[in-house]
């Protein structure tokens, strides 16, 4: 699957989405591990020097990882097409998987792992998962927690299951001929890994810290074909929208508990969230999470406003424009498209499905999903 878009702008971006190659689906942290290595480590001639022939050239060729795929982007201006396309081949089909660059990642993703343990919103973020998705691949973060059973081996593995797996290939800017590295892989079918949130029991980190960081989520099973353009609508008054959306309101307008605070939809082709997080003083950490449940609660059983739904509408079809004034945007939402099995044009259609959207239909989704009212919470503060 190739997705394509012209522009006239003298440069080109080149993307490989491999599916069902996210930390998922390989052991906790080798899927990263990869991606470390392919980023850091060059190619079997060159090694690191791989990289300063990269920059001389002005082409950026970049690895990354999260739970679902990987992905290979390149960027490059179109007059050093060759050069660029010649790089990325040389990267897949000769990578320095060897001990000596494994062993030299090792020591470096180490590093990053212990540098996370200082990052207050990303443990609680991670301990959310650890709950929620107990006993699952989700559970564990893209990077993983340590490294002591990733092994060479494993991650040579996972290389060469990359040219089997299903891709789509996301190019903007010059129509390149993408025959050579079509030819390198030979995809079969697999399915796809779905984890469903469940309610577990609040998590606290006690650490010397001088506020409270607090991450929530709850399973939120709308359906992508009939219900997303409801869910923006709806997540967007609760606490997607910034100020003026009720989280805000309540959390920090009303009551100066935090400079910030959010709740999103997270929907993935591997799970879906209502997801959200906030940063408050110690003393209002109880109250804190005792407003998001009654307001959570208030908006299953309520449902929002006419003025509400009003001003949603206002911004989402007023703002919406800028979300697709880039390529990359407009590539984005075509990816998306493909990826979760949206409705063909979908993003096309979707302003006029929130412009028509009466307030009954929007309090009839809120009332199909009470499982947003099954929070769990994950706190990192001080005792």
């Amino acid at each position: 699957m190739i997705i394509f878009e012209k522009d006239n702008l003298g440069r080109t971006v080149l993307e490989i989405v491999f599916q069902h190659s996210g930390s998922i689906y390989a052991d906790e942290g080798v899927a990263y591990f990869l991606s470390h290595m392919l980023n850091t480590k060059g190619t079997t001639a060159k090694k690191e020097k791989f990289y300063n022939d990269l920059e001389q050239d002005a082409i950026t060729l970049n690895v990354s990882v999260n739970k679902e795929f990987l992905t290979v982007s390149l960027k490059f201006l179109n007059e050093k097409e060759k050069k660029a396309l010649g790089f990325l081949l040389e990267l897949l089909q000769y990578p320095n998987l060897n001990e000596e660059a494994f062993e030299k990642s090792k020591k470096e993703i180490n590093a990053k792992i212990q540098n996370k343990k200082n990052d207050n919103d990303y443990i609680a973020a991670v301990n959310l998962h650890k709950e929620i998705f107990k006993n699952t691949p989700a559970s564990y973060p893209v990077m993983g927690e340590n490294t002591e059973n990733i092994t060479l081996d494993k991650v040579k593995d996972f290389y060469k299951s990359l040219f089997k797996k299903e891709y789509i290939i996301i190019n903007g800017g010059k129509d390149l001929n993408l025959d050579g590295l079509t030819a390198l892989f030979k995809p079969q079918k697999n399915s796809h890994l779905f984890f469903k949130a469940k309610k577990s029991d609040d998590i606290q980190v006690y650490k010397n810290v001088e506020q409270s960081y607090i991450h929530f989520a709850s399973n939120f099973d709308a359906d992508y074909n009939k219900e997303l353009y409801l869910a923006k609508i709806a997540t967007f008054i609760l606490g997607a929208g910034g100020f003026g959306s009720r989280m805000m309101e309540e959390i920090r307008v009303k009551r100066g508990y935090a400079y910030s605070a959010y709740t999103n939809n997270v929907f993935k082709k591997s799970y879906k969230l209502l997801n959200g997080y906030l940063q408050t003083k110690i003393e209002n950490t109880e109250d804190s999470i005792k407003i998001v449940k009654e307001m959570i609660n208030d908006f299953y059983e309520n449902g929002i406003t006419s003025e509400e739904l009003t001003q949603a509408k206002q911004f989402l079809i007023g703002s919406e424009p800028l979300r697709s004034e880039t390529l990359n945007q407009r590539l984005l939402k075509k990816f998306n498209e493909i990826y979760l099995n949206l409705p063909e044009n979908y993003y096309d259609k979707e302003l006029d499905l929130i412009k028509n959207t009466s307030l009954e239909e929007v309090n009839s989704f809120i009332s199909r999903h009470p499982e947003i009212k099954d929070i769990t919470f994950s706190i990192v503060t001080k005792e």
